[in-house]
């Protein structure tokens, strides 16, 4: 738990405002217009500066920090360092130890080093309404956020790797494709050649076509060489990059040198450098073993060469000699060839459908591993969610409901509908997302309509329209592995009955809303905490029911502002700080800050609408 010890503001609305802030919760008071806002986003600025920050936000720090303004805060941190922190709103922010040195290395608006919590009466009600996106998702994934990064880390890997893994996929379907129409030109030659009527056969002949077939094998077998030293090559890279890495492996310290076990992790070093050393040694001979396979393979290579162009001389003689075949055995030798290269195309096509067969097991895996990495970061959130239920109290729950939120899927099924001249898009919609991903993603590959009809119900000719729409608008490769997020429930108990009846806050009244948002808020971290006006929404059976008890149960673990216009919060919470604020119209100021005792007139003046108010109401009640 780290703390604000002090603020000060120079220039701006507040000009000279200086006070020390204790652990606990400080309430902040005061009549509309006088600043409480203004000290309450002049906190979050310092803390957090003004990145991403709407608008409305933004005109007020412009209005009443100015360019002139300067915020200085003095902090403890949660390892017992002294610091201060300066920001102006057109500086960059300075962070200073206790002996007024600069701190490097440390960038403030990613809010890591000194993370707040800070929330108006509208933002709560915003992440009260957003059950789907990333907001409520956030509240649980900053709770985790170093463990969340290294998921999101390797995430990333693999899914560069399922993008790589694509690339070659479609790569190899579109040459599958254009074989398959360079085959289809080919038309029937095979049987165009069997038709032909054998020419009589003479020694000299028979000579030519063997030559004939040696210049085709002769084609092949260079390029069987050629493919193979390119892969003997790829070979001796691969080992270089493999070396490389374990290199980095061999000379990486693994102990942290202020740490306790450093001496623990440098007695292990020399064995892991000894291990890595001979796994460089053998594989620099695999090196040489690889690079001597190539310098074989060349001078094959070469002497294949020779032979070859001597067969060629051999051969352009032999056709020196049949230049004067007739018609009849040029258009045979003509459709022999075509066949020749008919046969070549098909090998091809063989080899690049094994090779597209390989792709997609290899995929398989992937998808298995990238699934398996994004579980984890659900199991970090339903642990996170049952620590804020238990923190919250009876009232609230949070729930994690597993991928659940499809609007990434749904939205580009929406998209691809566009332009299939088919009605009733929602009744389509509802329809398809019956369907997982990576189901569509098959039917939209193979273009199956009869599978498609059968799993949706369109009936054929519908089927068959919006079928044709996504296999024109929709990658089956990005659909598969399309991002479906968890939703994060965060449900209130509206019953007024024994048995328990939750609902999500999206679902409830504004100030439902803010009952079921507020007691999560309060328990959700150990950081300091600044809320503007959370009982704007709030009944006050609630605030001394819920909100109250929370204060008074949490505010041992955190550091709580308040800017409030209810008595219940400072007075039955009991506030460590009462900070009265005022204005003359032109600049705020603080009237009087101490206990609640020490604030009491003020207290009953501003927060229970003057002592008069408030005993007329005692009586009205029963009061003595």
């Amino acid at each position: 738990m780290w703390t604000i010890d002090q603020i000060e503001i120079n220039g701006g609305f507040l000009p000279g405002l200086k006070i020390a802030l204790p652990n606990g919760l400080i309430c902040i008071i005061g009549p509309r217009g006088s600043g409480k806002s203004t000290l309450a986003e002049t906190l979050r600025f310092a803390l957090k500066g003004n990145g991403g920050a709407p608008k409305k936000r933004l005109d007020l720090l412009q209005a009443n920090v100015g360019n002139s303004g300067l915020v200085t805060l003095a902090l403890t941190t949660d390892a017992g360092l002294k610091h201060t922190l300066r920001r102006g709103l057109k500086q960059s922010p300075v962070l200073l130890s206790a002996d007024d040195r600069p701190v490097s290395g440390v960038d403030l608006d990613r809010g890591t080093y000194l993370p707040v919590d800070a929330f108006n009466s509208d933002e709560i009600e915003g992440i009260a309404d957003q059950v789907l996106g990333e907001t409520r998702r956030a509240l649980l994934d900053e709770l985790r956020n170093s463990e969340l990064c290294a998921i999101h880390l390797s995430l990333g890997e693999h899914r560069r790797a399922l993008d790589a893994n694509a690339d070659q996929v479609r790569a190899v379907r579109r040459s599958i494709s254009d074989r398959a129409e360079r085959i289809e030109e080919f038309g029937d030659v095979r049987a165009q050649l069997a038709a032909f009527e054998p020419v009589a056969e003479t020694a000299q002949s028979t000579v030519y076509e063997k030559s004939l077939k040696q210049q085709q094998r002769n084609a092949k077998e260079k390029k069987r060489v050629e493919d193979f030293l390119q892969s003997l090559r790829l070979i001796t890279d691969d080992v270089s990059k493999f070396k490389s890495r374990i290199e980095q492996a061999r000379t990486t310290q693994i102990a942290e040198e202020d740490s306790a076990n450093a001496e623990v992790l440098r007695r292990r070093q020399p064995d892991i450098e000894k291990s890595l050393s001979t796994a460089l040694t053998n594989l620099n001979s695999t090196t040489t073993a690889v690079e001597a396979a190539i310098a074989t393979i060349e001078q094959v290579r070469t002497e294949l060469g020779d032979a070859q162009l001597k067969q060629a001389a051999e051969f352009t003689e032999l056709q020196k000699v049949h230049q004067q075949a007739d018609e009849l055995s040029k258009a045979r030798l003509e459709l022999q060839q075509r066949v020749a290269k008919l046969e070549e195309t098909e090998a091809e096509q063989v080899r690049e459908k094994h090779t597209l067969a390989q792709l997609l097991e290899s995929r398989g895996t992937l998808k298995a591993r990238f699934l398996l990495e994004r579980e984890q970061i659900s199991t970090l959130r339903d642990a996170v969610a049952s620590e804020l239920t238990r923190e919250a109290g009876e009232k609230i729950r949070v729930r994690v409901l597993r991928n659940a939120d499809d609007l990434a899927y749904r939205n580009m099924l929406t998209q691809s509908l566009k332009g299939a001249g088919v009605r009733n898009h929602d009744e389509i919609l509802s329809a398809l997302m019956q369907l997982r991903p990576e189901q569509l993603a098959q039917l939209i590959q193979t273009d199956d309509h009869a599978g498609f009809d059968e799993a949706c119900g369109f009936g054929p000719e519908r089927a068959k329209k919006i079928l044709a729409a996504f296999r024109q608008n929709v990658d089956p490769l990005q659909l598969e592995v399309v991002e479906i997020d968890d939703v994060v429930r965060i449900e209130l108990n509206v019953a007024t009955s024994a048995e328990a009846i939750f609902k999500d806050a999206a679902e409830l009244s504004r100030g439902q809303k803010c009952t079921a948002l507020l007691p999560l808020l309060l328990a959700r971290t150990r950081n300091p905490l600044i809320i503007d006006q959370p009982e704007d929404n709030l009944d006050n059976h609630f605030i001394y029911e819920t909100v109250v008890e929370s204060i008074q149960r949490l505010k041992k673990k955190r550091q709580m502002i308040f800017i409030t216009h209810n008595a219940n919060i400072p007075v039955l919470a009991e506030a460590d700080l009462v900070i009265v604020m005022n204005s003359d119209g032109k600049i705020g100021y603080i009237e009087k800050s101490g206990s609640v005792d020490e604030c009491r007139e003020q207290i009953v003046d501003l927060l229970e609408g003057g002592r008069e108010a408030f005993e007329l109401r005692r009586k009205r009640y029963g009061g003595k």
